[in-house]
């Protein structure tokens, strides 16, 4: 009886689908033979040891299965030709001819017990072994993203440098005169202080509609987690979110993705030209930074709609959105707004509009806002910074980059203490400005985020930011840091994640 080619093809694909299931044990066992090997070595044991020998062949036979079904795999996924794709393909073909090739000869070294090819073996075994180790590494990439194993590799070997280095973090926090915090117990706080999970949102007067500058004219806002997120799960999450951020691209962190790194931005609010996500996602298919690199194309009206956001600044807000797990969620208690609150808000919004600043709520109908000012032309001012002060009480979000502001805004920014992130990347804003938000008093600041990427900010500035308690990241690549003074601000902060550029 004749199989039809559909019911071939039918059951190759499912022999593609046990690749995953299979490709453990050839790994796990070349390792384990070439350990026990190198400890035969070590005590001069002739070998090959009939516990490698048989781990040996037992890995020739399940990796020779493991390639044939990691082949038909790849052709039934349709998998694109990646360099990943190749190099683990025919190191793993490599690897599974070399274990037949070991398993047949250790057995003809064992039969001759005086055999001088024992070394050899061994040898070659070892790198067999390193072989297999690397073609996992490379399917780890293609599953879960560059670097899946070697950045928790680094990170483990940071946290352990940095447990070394605890003793050495009380003598800087002496030398820097920060005091110990007093550890509070739960029955001990006092009866007026309102613990985090007993704050209830209030209800939220409803509010008109806050102009939006920089929108295309006729154009509605576009709304980022309803109309954005949806097209980067469709098209991009699998390489660049939910965990995976192949090449450092993060495009499930708003902060993370409308970031300038290193002189690039994936998405530069305001210049579709210069945000890379719009350019590779229109190359054509053939152009090897194509995005996606395989699959359906991005739709010609979803492309569409990415470069109407960009156009419009890129609103979203500075929070993680769905997928993301680098980021935690601002915890933000909401009230209702007074009317003389509203329209002090609707004034001091259409006035900033007028300049080119988008102010908007973090959620609809919320009583907490954020200001985008790095849109504003000519760039904002000191002088201008002055227009946000009706609105100081309501911004937790503060975006100022690329403007003209100084450390004279140090006694403008003292005022906005509901801030949990702060912009001040590419402006001449440094330590002055660090040293008037270190000096507001402990528990009124809640600033968690703030970025001095490309500023005159020095180490005096990081002893400075070392101070507020609340902080959680800082952004200071580009800047006058010296890796001396990162390194003191790690010892001092160890739970502050500090990027410098020189992770």
């Amino acid at each position: 009886m004749m199989l039809a080619a559909s019911a071939i093809d039918a059951w190759l694909e499912f022999v593609g689908r046990l690749h995953p299931a299979l490709l453990h044990f050839p790994i796990a066992l070349g390792i384990v033979a070439a350990i026990v090997e190198l400890w035969c070595a070590v005590r001069r044991n002739p070998g090959p040891s009939s516990f490698a020998l048989t781990a040996v062949w037992f890995a020739a036979i399940i990796a020779i299965a493991t390639a044939t079904s990691g082949w038909f795999n790849a052709e039934f996924e349709e998998k694109g030709l990646t360099i990943n794709l190749f190099l683990h393909r025919w190191i793993g073909i490599a690897s599974a001819g070399l274990l037949l090739v070991l398993a047949i000869s250790g057995s003809m070294i064992r039969s001759r017990p005086k055999s001088t090819l024992s070394g050899a073996w061994r040898m070659t075994l070892l790198g067999t072994a390193g072989a297999l180790g690397f073609t996992g590494h490379l399917g780890g990439s293609m599953v879960y993203g560059d670097g899946y194993i070697t950045d928790a590799l680094w990170s483990a070997i940071d946290q352990t440098e940095k447990s070394q280095r605890d003793s050495a973090t009380s003598e800087a926090r002496a030398q820097l005169g920060i005091v110990e915090p007093r550890q509070v117990q739960p029955d001990q706080a006092q009866p007026d202080q309102v613990q985090p999970d007993q704050v209830q949102p209030a209800a939220v007067a409803t509010k008109a509609p806050v102009p939006v500058a920089g929108a295309s004219a006729g154009v509605a806002t576009i709304d980022f987690a309803k109309q954005i997120v949806p097209i980067l799960q469709a098209h991009c999450y699998e390489c660049h979110g939910n965990g995976k951020h192949k090449g450092g691209v993060h495009l499930d962190d708003w902060t993370m993705m409308t970031t300038e790194r290193k002189g690039q931005w994936v998405v530069k609010p305001g210049d579709i030209a210069a945000s890379l996500m719009i350019r590779n996602v229109e190359l054509p298919l053939e152009n090897d930074e194509a995005m996606p690199p395989d699959g359906d194309r991005v739709p010609a009206n979803e492309i569409a709609l990415l470069r109407e956001w960009i156009s419009q600044g890129a609103p979203g807000g500075p929070f993680a959105s769905p997928g993301a797990v680098s980021e935690r969620r601002w915890s933000i208690p909401e009230r209702s707004l007074t009317p003389d609150e509203i329209s002090r808000i609707h004034a001091a919004t259409s006035a900033l509009a007028q300049i080119g600043v988008i102010v908007v709520p973090i959620a609809q109908g919320s009583s907490n806002y954020e200001a985008n000012a790095s849109l504003a032309s000519p760039r904002i001012s000191d002088v201008q910074l002055r227009m946000f002060e009706p609105l100081a009480q309501f911004l937790v979000a503060l975006n100022l980059a690329q403007g003209a502001i100084t450390d004279a805004a140090g006694s403008v920014l003292e005022q906005f203490q509901s801030l949990r992130t702060l912009r001040l990347d590419h402006t001449l804003a440094g330590d002055q400005v660090a040293e008037s938000l270190a000096r507001i008093p402990g528990g009124l600041l809640q600033l968690e985020s703030i970025n001095f990427v490309a500023t005159p900010l020095t180490d005096q500035g990081l002893r400075a930011l070392a101070r507020i308690k609340t902080l959680r990241k800082v952004y200071v690549w580009s800047s006058k840091t010296t890796p001396a003074g990162a390194e003191q601000f790690r010892l001092v902060r160890p739970e502050v994640q500090l990027i410098d550029g020189r992770e």
